[in-house]
């Protein structure tokens, strides 16, 4: 009796082997099995394919069975597009989103695997900034390529003809440059202005040069839980109880304001990139991105870019970011994959060949000290380092409440205090939505 029972259990054994290594090795003599083909669709604007086609041809040639079709899309309608396809459950796997809109769009994406990348290296690779901008709640939602910050692009002959031989370091030294720039004719138009400042509609980016202002000023936008707007409140700075949102405001405006020295702006101006490329306007604040803009718009003209204006010379530095970083849609069916791809172009030594081809301000820390010194880049990637963002729950919203702050004071004879009064009521309503 006992031998027939240990003759069951050497069967049964010698069973349990046979069926692990069919597990195993898939019953194909010890071979792997073959990966599953992978198909992922990526969304980004701005970006011509020829600029990313060698990241994503290296991703394919260490990833056989993955392939990745890249989408480039108009910025007019993109959000709305990118809505719409969410909404109607085809969303692409990967799609570029800006640094201010994860708070609105969060429930759209997945955050990245812990396993991929943990907050400490997120921490230790990417700029401070984008610690701020693209996690919550302890989990990464996006990865940038890159950084864009302001910076002061000033006429170098408008300077050089008004007796200013460098660019101003300091908002104090600006006023006073703009003073010495700014003409008029007999009926008070302006021949030449000193800055492109002070109005919402004809400057480009009005409202973050507000923002750089508020920033730089010591605002406090929101209270601790982000459930109401302080930006119009007093507070206490430096021992000094102030307004600082409405001291920026007020700083902003007055180079629309007839009643200023500094007056140098106003409905009448052209755009701020055209009057710069026309030379009307000595200096303008704007993005890296607007170089090529001007190179094609003026390329005769004799100009610079120099760091944006801080408070002073010699407090701490406070520059403003606008960047766009990538994500991953939550309703992928290959997000792991996704995510993998990411971590890959994101890496040192694929962004360097990819600012080879398309040179831009790094997001990483380690490839910003490579660019300080460079000429052409080398303010930005300074700046990079001391840039901050603004928590903006509807960016849309949030972007027409400050323009009409703007112009309550330029053109329709709102002070300062009531018109970041007005404004704070505005965000606040959107912020118990």
């Amino acid at each position: 009796m006992e031998r027939k029972y240990y003759i069951i259990g050497g069967i049964v054994l010698f069973l349990l082997i046979v069926l692990g290594a069919v597990l195993l090795f898939g019953g194909g003599g010890g071979r792997q099995p073959k990966p599953q083909n992978v198909e992922l669709t990526w969304w980004k604007t701005f970006e011509d394919p020829s600029n990313i086609s060698e990241l994503i041809s290296q991703y394919q040639d260490l990833h056989k069975n993955v392939k990745i079709n890249y989408v480039k899309k108009d910025i007019a309608t993109y959000e709305q597009e990118l809505i719409n396809t969410l909404a109607a459950g085809n969303s692409p796997d990967i799609f570029t989103i800006h640094n201010d809109w994860l708070p609105k769009h969060q429930d759209k994406l997945t955050p990245m695997p812990a396993q991929l990348m943990g907050l400490r290296e997120f921490q230790e690779t990417f700029v401070d900034l984008a610690m701020f901008d693209l996690v919550k709640d302890g989990q990464i939602y996006a990865l940038p390529l890159s950084i864009d910050v302001l910076a002061l692009y000033y006429n170098k002959d408008i300077l050089g003809s008004a007796g200013i031989p460098t660019p101003p370091v300091t908002w104090p030294e600006l006023v006073s440059d703009v003073e010495k720039i700014t003409t008029q004719d007999a009926t008070g138009n302006f021949l030449k202005s000193g800055i492109a400042m002070g109005a919402a509609g004809n400057v480009n980016r009005a409202v973050d040069l507000l923002l750089l202002l508020m920033v730089q000023n010591g605002t406090e936008f929101y209270s601790a839980d982000l459930a109401s707007a302080r930006f119009a409140d007093q507070q206490n700075i430096s021992g000094e109880r102030f307004n600082p949102g409405a001291t920026a405001l007020e700083f902003y405006t007055q180079f629309a304001n007839p009643g200023k020295k500094s007056y140098t702006w106003n409905d009448q101006s052209d755009f701020s990139v055209d009057a710069f490329t026309q030379s009307k306007v000595g200096m303008m604040l704007s993005y890296y991105y607007m170089i090529p803009v001007i190179e094609s718009k003026a390329p005769n003209l004799n100009w610079a870019v120099a760091p944006a204006p801080q408070v002073s010379a010699t407090g701490s530095k406070m520059n403003f970011a606008n960047y766009w970083a990538e994500g991953v849609s939550k309703f992928s069916p290959n997000a792991d994959v996704a995510w993998d791809f990411l971590k890959f172009i994101t890496g040192r030594q694929q962004l360097e060949g990819y600012y080879e081809k398309h040179k831009l301000p790094a997001s990483r820390k380690d490839i910003l000290a490579t660019q300080i010194p460079d000429p052409e880049i080398g303010v930005f990637a300074e700046s990079v380092l001391t840039a901050k963002s603004v928590y903006k729950k509807d960016a849309g919203i949030f972007e027409t409440v400050f323009l009409k702050m703007i112009d309550d004071v330029t053109f329709r004879d709102f002070t300062p205090e009531e018109a970041v009064r007005n404004a704070a009521q505005q965000i606040n309503l959107g912020l118990r939505k």
